[in-house]
């Protein structure tokens, strides 16, 4: 029988690891962590949401500082995990969106959305408005939103602005809510980047906005008798 030194043994161990060439590459960890995330929104985060993630993702949220670090390790994640869903502004429904952060969204709403609720994409405020919402949930063969879904994809919901982008993404998230604080306005739900990196957390959002649209929706049915 052929004997194997210890150290051959280690040798080949070792050459069947995945290969690292410094600290800012992804540890195998750290993609699981990413097809975890990948899998339960339906489409791959986006490199803010990793300081968000809790210490699973401390690592993730380094590299995500960098854009040669994230651009690594997106397509180590796709060398890994090939039948994850990929990075596109078109959902896996075919509608185009405009963000990374729309899709996520738009993702967990396609999959919660019940059969007697519709979505819609990007809807005005008032017509002939220049503000507009990211999604609406619409009574059937409604274009009015009984509710308007904000994506907030800068910024978690502490508000806290490090960019000019940033603040510029809030004032006009101000004027909005202002519009929606007048009487007799629709309701008005705002997702931060903070709720999106935690799938449960954002479901539970997507579905709170769907009964408080089912019950507007009953409210003005049972008005009209």
């Amino acid at each position: 029988m052929r004997q194997f030194s210890s150290r051959t043994r280690m040798h080949g161990y070792a050459s069947r690891r995945p290969h690292r060439t410094s600290m800012w590459d992804a540890t195998p960890q750290d993609l699981r962590v990413m097809a975890d995330l990948t899998e339960q929104l339906g489409a791959p985060p986006v490199s803010p949401m990793m300081q968000y993630c809790g210490p699973r993702a401390h690592h993730l949220a380094q590299l995500a500082r960098n854009a040669g670090d994230w651009g690594r390790l997106l397509r180590a994640l796709a060398c890994r995990y090939p039948r994850l869903p990929e990075g596109s502004h078109v959902a896996s429904d075919g509608t185009e969106l405009e963000s990374n952060p729309e899709r996520i969204v738009w993702e967990t709403l396609r999959r919660l959305q019940p059969n007697n609720l519709d979505l819609c994409c990007h809807p005005f405020l008032e017509e002939r408005r220049f503000l507009r919402s990211d999604f609406g949930i619409c009574a059937p063969g409604d274009d009015t939103p009984l509710v308007y879904l904000e994506v907030m994809g800068m910024l978690g919901s502490d508000r806290e602005c490090q960019t000019d982008v940033e603040e510029h993404s809030l004032e006009r998230l101000a004027l909005k809510e202002r519009w929606f604080s007048e009487p007799d306005r629709p309701l008005l739900r705002i997702i931060w980047l903070d709720m999106m990196a935690h799938p449960d957390w954002l479901a539970a959002i997507c579905e709170e906005a769907f009964q408080a649209a089912y019950a507007r929706m009953t409210m003005r049915a049972r008005a009209r008798r």
